[in-house]
């Protein structure tokens, strides 16, 4: 992020697609704090009115003490304008207090509700929106709010107070000055509008290149392993310096354009002054204009080229921060897909009777079904195995069993009733899930394994441990079941984040059991110790196991063959083999790579 205008505000030459909707949404979140907003309102008003009042008091006391020599009245005057600045100086401290603070109770609240917002989201909204880009939203786009409100917003609004302020009390104290003021206003203006734009311009292409340049950066530190291995260290170097080199020159630019709107506004001022000079001069010695009233007016000078700056220079911070509070209201704005009823009541003790009726579903990107008339029956305590290719829509199915996505036609029915007439939150506790990308939170061990159910006693968690065949490794860590686990668990080998994932889903006790690849990222011998605590999972449990190498579903109750997005066959691991069909021929080829492999004449041994 670079540094833009107003106080090292960030710019990004962004704007709102529609301000004024932007603006009214942004209002209707600031009702709540209409008595605060007032309140600052007040001493916005106060504040400027003193600003314009303190340059008149010091022309007065040009014109009645100074030139006459009164120095008893010019103390007495000396004190007025004293308290005038002083009152100006802590009114503006009080309303930047009052404004940081609703400013971060503002940005707190629309944080917090993004985020949970985000959390009911369903997974069709993940799947079309990058990590990264949600992020944004809830930490670049309401930090830029955030600095808006508790700074831009005010200096903006008395800049503005200021300026026509000043401008009135021009006319009021010499109209023909005022008048030749006016002359130069519209080329000061247009030179203001242009470098505006001009440094809006300038600032986007600074973000573009900044993102290039992240991006760069991310890719190849995250696959350092891979640019080794390939000796591209070299290349990657040069496409590194190729992008800097781009964004160099772009932030050049930019801060080349901000550093010459100060000399601008400061030349187009100085200018003025002299021009307000010569001609208040001329009119002072003809009698039409006294020396206080010319002194006045030049402080007048001063005071309207500042606000004028300071609205150049926030201008541009006011319009990113609208666009990024348009990015939340979009964000905030996108309802769930997948809900509960108004009246779903709860999904409460099953027995675990599982049953697809006819089931069709297709992704919103895929016009083509991912499934077609899917129908399978999974009595309470049976293991159900899906097998196929990648990409025949194995995953898909145990997706809507556990309704992250709505089926798009026929039902799904648990002990006879429909998942999309229960609670979505009922449903999931019903279930526990074991992925083959075992994602693991920053924290503890026993917090991690806890992750299952949240009121676990340190007791259950190292019997889930010991039931999961993890409390072997986990007691020879350093900490024990304290060891903190790094971000996703990347100090852990593959197996290992199983086996706690494995514990977890134990700790859960759930009656219906996913496996999605559960064992295929491992070794040979990692997966004995892996299917051991599985068996001990599965026991009383229905189950739905997907994999690949097919040897650890030879005792699955039924196996179902995913291909084309249907189920082709299905039956038992003997009856499929029988049948030398499509599981036949998959199952032959695999354990014939893997007899040439290797010493190993069996895959693995039995498993669930």
């Amino acid at each position: 992020m670079r540094l833009g205008f107003g106080g090292g505000g960030m710019l990004t030459g962004e704007a709102a697609g529609n301000t004024r909707r932007t603006l009214a949404r942004m209002a209707a979140y600031l009702r709540p704090y209409r008595l605060q907003l007032l309140i600052v309102a007040f001493f916005v008003t106060i504040s400027t009115v003193l600003r314009l009042f303190g340059p008149m008091l010091l022309g007065r006391a040009i014109d009645l003490y100074i030139a006459p020599g009164n120095a008893v009245g010019l103390r007495t005057l000396a004190l007025q304008i004293i308290a005038v600045y002083l009152g100006a100086a802590a009114t503006a401290a009080v309303q930047g207090l009052i404004m940081v603070v609703l400013g971060q109770r503002f940005v707190s609240d629309i944080r917090a509700g993004l985020f949970s917002h985000l959390q009911i989201m369903s997974m069709a909204f993940h799947d079309r929106n990058q990590v990264g880009d949600l992020m944004s939203r809830i930490t670049n786009d309401s930090e830029a709010i955030n600095r808006t409100l508790s700074n831009g917003l005010i200096e903006f609004t008395s800049n503005i107070l200021l300026l026509g302020g000043t401008f009135v009390a021009m006319f009021l104290l010499n109209w023909q000055l005022a008048l030749a003021m006016l002359v130069l206003m519209p080329l000061m203006l247009l030179i203001t509008g242009e470098v505006t734009r001009r440094s809006r311009a300038a600032f986007r292409t600074v973000q573009h290149n900044l993102g290039a340049l992240n991006a760069v950066m991310e890719e190849n530190i995250a696959g350092a392993r891979v640019v080794q291995a390939f000796a591209r260290e070299k290349e990657v170097y040069a496409t590194f310096r190729e992008v800097n080199s781009r964004y160099r020159k772009a932030g050049m630019t930019a801060d080349i354009i901000t550093a010459a709107l100060g000399p601008m506004f400061t030349t187009m001022m100085t200018i003025t002054i002299a021009v307000a000079a010569l001609l208040g001069g001329w009119l002072a010695i003809g009698g039409v204009l006294e020396i206080g009233v010319l002194a006045t007016f030049i402080i007048y000078i001063m005071n309207f080229f500042r606000p004028m700056r300071g609205i150049a220079m926030l201008y541009n911070q006011l319009q990113s921060a609208l666009a990024g509070a348009e990015r939340i209201f979009q964000t905030l704005d996108v309802d769930p897909t997948v809900t509960d009823r108004p009246d779903a009541p709860p999904l409460e003790e099953i027995k675990g009777d599982v049953e697809f009726d006819n089931v069709s579903f297709s992704y919103d990107a895929e016009p083509e079904p991912v499934l077609k008339n899917i129908s399978l029956h999974a009595r309470p305590g049976a293991t159900i195995a899906l097998v196929g290719p990648t990409g025949a829509g194995k995953t898909t199915i145990v997706s809507l069993l556990s309704r992250f996505y709505d089926v798009d036609e026929g039902s799904i029915r648990i002990d006879g009733r429909d998942i999309r007439d229960v609670q979505q939150a009922s449903l999931r506790k019903q279930l526990g899930i074991v992925l083959q990308d075992t994602f693991l939170f920053s924290g503890t061990v026993r917090e991690n394994i806890r992750y299952g159910r949240l009121d676990a006693t340190d007791e259950e968690v190292v019997a889930a441990a010991e039931l999961a065949n993890a409390d072997g490794f986990i007691r020879l860590l350093p900490g024990g079941y304290n060891s903190q686990v790094s971000e996703q668990g990347n100090n852990f080998s593959e197996g290992q984040r199983q086996l706690i994932a494995i514990a977890r889903a134990v700790l859960a006790d759930p009656r219906i059991l996913i496996l999605d690849e559960a064992t295929s990222s491992v070794d040979t011998r990692t997966e004995v110790h892996l299917q051991q605590a599985l068996l001990r999972l599965l026991e009383g449990r229905t189950a739905f196991v997907i994999a690949h190498r097919l040897s650890t579903i030879r005792n699955a109750d039924e196996v179902l063959v995913v291909n084309d997005h249907r189920i082709i066959e299905r039956g038992s691991h003997e009856q499929l083999l029988a049948m030398k069909g499509f599981y036949h021929d998959l199952y032959t080829s695999q354990y014939m790579r893997v007899k040439a492999a290797g010493p190993v004449t069996e895959p693995v041994p039995q498993a669930p």
